[in-house]
C-alpha cells in the first residue's frame, strides 16, 4: 500500500489521497451489505473515536510518505505497537513491563538515528528543517495509529470488523473532504490505477487486521506487522531508488529491534 501511495503522491496531495482511500473503502463495504449483512453497531461513541484517531493517522502517514522516502515513513509509522502498549497500560489497565519501557527507549534512539540519517542528505540546505518536520509528522502517525488500535481492542468483543471499518471510512471521509477539496487535482488514468491499488490493498489489510485482533494474540500480530517496514524499505530501494544513509540503516535496524523486543516483552 505504501508504495502505491508514494507513487500516487507525486501528483496528488496527502489529504486527497486520504479522502480517496476512505471513499474506496466505504464503497467496498457495500459488497457485504448488498449480500444481506446487517450492521449491528453497539457504541457510536467508540466507533467515532476510532474513526477520528484512524483518520488523522492516515492523513499524517500519507503526508510523511509524500515528503520522505517511503521506507522511512513506513518505519516511523510501524513504531505504533509500542504506543499501543503504552496506551493499553494507561487506558485499558493492561500491565506494562519494564522491558517494554526499555524497548520504547531503544526504539526512540533508533528513530532519532533514522531521522538524523535522512536529514544528513540536506545539511546546509533549506530542506534540512523540513526533513525533521516531516519525520515528526511520520512519528505522529504512529502515535495516532496506536491510539486507534487501542480503541479497536477496547471494543473488538462487541463490534464487528465491518462496523469498525465502515465507521473509520465514514468519519475519515467527512474529515478529509475540506482539505482534499482545497488541494484537489484531477487524477490521470495512471493516478487512478495507483489509487485503486492503494484503496483495495488498504481495505483488505485493514479489515483483516481488525478481524485478527479478536483472536490473535497482540504479540503475534505485532511481530507479523514488522514485515511491513522491512518489505517497504526493500521495495523503495528497488523501485524508487531510495537508499538509506549508513546512519539511517543503523537507526532502522535499532528501531526494528526495539519494536520487536517491545512486542515480545508484552
Amino acid at each position: 500500500m505504501a508504495l502505491t501511495a508514494k507513487t500516487a503522491s507525486q501528483h496528488l496531495s496527502g489529504p486527497q489521497l486520504a479522502w480517496l482511500r476512505f471513499l474506496l473503502g466505504g464503497l467496498l463495504c457495500l459488497l457485504p451489505l448488498s449480500f444481506g449483512y446487517r450492521l449491528r453497531p453497539q457504541s457510536y461513541r467508540a466507533l467515532i473515536l476510532r474513526g477520528l484517531f484512524g483518520s488523522f493517522a492516515v492523513l499524517t502517514y500519507f503526508l510523511a510518505i509524500a515528503h520522505l522516502p517511503v521506507g522511512i515513513a513506513t518505519l516511523l509509522n510501524s513504531s505504533s505497537p509500542l504506543f499501543v502498549a503504552l496506551f493499553s497500560f494507561l487506558f485499558l489497565r493492561e500491565p506494562l513491563a519494564l522491558r517494554t519501557l526499555l524497548a520504547l527507549l531503544l526504539t526512540a534512539i533508533g528513530v532519532a538515528l533514522v531521522v538524523l540519517g535522512n536529514a544528513q542528505r540536506h545539511v546546509g540546505t533549506a530542506l534540512f528543517q523540513g526533513s525533521i518536520l516531516w519525520a515528526l509528522v511520520g512519528l505522529s502517525s504512529a502515535v495516532l495509529a496506536g491510539a486507534a488500535v487501542t480503541t479497536v481492542r477496547s471494543m473488538r468483543k462487541t463490534e464487528g470488523s465491518l462496523e469498525i471499518y465502515l465507521a473509520f471510512c465514514c468519519v475519515g471521509g467527512l474529515l478529509m473532504a475540506p482539505p482534499a477539496t482545497t488541494t484537489w487535482v484531477w487524477p490521470s488514468l495512471r493516478d487512478l490505477a495507483w489509487v485503486l491499488a492503494m484503496g483495495i490493498s488498504a481495505a483488505v489489510a485493514q479489515v483483516a487486521m481488525t478481524h485478527a485482533l479478536r483472536d490473535v494474540r497482540a504479540v503475534s500480530a505485532a511481530l507479523i506487522l514488522q514485515i511491513t517496514p522491512i518489505a517497504t524499505l526493500f521495495l523503495g530501494a528497488v523501485f524508487l531508488a531510495e537508499r538509506l544513509t549508513p546512519l539511517g540503516l543503523v537507526g532502522a535496524t535499532i528501531t526494528l529491534l526495539g519494536i520487536t523486543w517491545g512486542t515480545i516483552a508484552r
